[in-house]
């Protein structure tokens, strides 16, 4: 994991979300950097530090699978399936 991103996921963990985006964005769009789009991605979801918004949240969560991370994989897929399963 780079150092930004390391920063990033520790300032997640501590709660300081508005920072932890700060951190990781720059990662995430110019980099393509997958675990900061992850973590993007949770933010948006979750609504931490971020408007919640579950369609940003899955276009970040395709991004970031796309550069291989596996938890996005998995955070993408269920978000599909339980959408699939309201209609």
């Amino acid at each position: 994991m780079q150092k930004q991103v390391e920063i990033g996921y520790n300032l997640y963990n501590e709660r300081k979300f508005k920072e932890a985006y700060d951190t990781l964005i720059d990662e995430a769009i110019y980099n393509n950097n997958g675990d900061a789009q992850y973590l993007i991605g949770k933010m948006y979801h979750d609504g931490d530090g971020v408007e919640q918004n579950v369609e940003t949240a899955m276009r970040w969560w395709k991004k970031a699978r796309q550069n291989g991370q596996k938890d996005a994989a998995f955070a993408f897929s269920s978000i599909q399936t339980s959408t699939k399963n309201m209609f």
